[in-house]
């Protein structure tokens, strides 16, 4: 498995949906995508359903009470090594 990083952290919208929806439309069936974003895009999560894409919103807290938001999307081929992924990529942190 492939992951493929957008930050889209700090674009205003809607310029987030639009560059996910065109890196998706980039990804082959080993990649998955990575999205650090400001927020939880939930129209995207609709679109995301909708396409037969799978995803995983991981909030990570930073300091002084902000937060950020990765999403990973990917196909259901690779649900097992993406959970295996995440558990590595985030265990110890504060979630």
């Amino acid at each position: 498995m492939e992951i493929i990083t957008i930050d889209v952290s700090q674009l205003a919208p809607p310029e987030p949906m639009t560059k996910i929806l065109h890196a998706l439309s980039q990804l082959t069936a080993e990649q998955c995508l990575e999205v650090k974003h400001s927020r939880q895009p939930y129209p995207l999560y609709e679109q995301l359903h909708q396409g037969s894409w799978c995803h995983y919103c991981q909030v990570v807290k930073q300091a002084q009470n902000q937060e950020q938001v990765f999403i990973y999307i990917y196909r259901v081929t690779l649900q097992s090594q993406v959970e295996q992924f995440i558990a590595t990529r985030y265990s110890g942190h504060n979630l």
